[in-house]
């Protein structure tokens, strides 16, 4: 299944780039008009993250 906007954002910017949420979150209003809560971007990003760590 192929990632959704947000969580590719969330890996390219927040786990490769090592930008805050906050960045995340900017980019997304600024390049698709994506208005995410905080508390739903740190959800997946944990969620991303821990993914990681159970393939690993």
């Amino acid at each position: 299944m192929e990632k959704g906007l947000i969580n590719r954002a969330l890996e390219r910017l927040n786990v490769s780039e090592f930008k805050d949420l906050a960045e995340v979150k900017q980019y997304l209003i600024m390049k698709y008009r994506i208005d995410v809560e905080d508390a739903v971007l740190k959800k997946r990003l944990e969620k991303i993250l821990h993914e990681e760590k159970a393939v690993a």
